[in-house]
């Protein structure tokens, strides 16, 4: 019985070791993003100030977003 219990806490240890290495996976995953949306914000605005300065109205940048044909699903529309 002192093996199975010691075996089932060997167990625990290792899997609660595992969620920790996890966790700090996900902390670094998400101060990436953090970063990565930080500067496409940056980037936007500096768009929006290029186009602005050029006399353009901001929205046209709206058109150079690409669209697609998203029916049910989000799936694109079969040709």
């Amino acid at each position: 019985m002192a093996t199975v219990l010691a075996k089932f806490q060997e167990t625990q240890r290792l899997q609660e070791e595992q969620y920790m290495g996890f966790r700090e996976e996900l902390r670094t995953i998400s101060s990436t993003l953090g970063t990565i949306v930080v500067v496409l914000k940056e980037l936007v605005n500096t768009r929006r100030d290029t186009v602005a300065l050029q006399g353009a109205p901001v929205n046209s940048m709206d058109d150079e977003l690409p669209t697609t044909s998203a029916g049910a699903g989000g799936q694109d529309a079969p040709p």
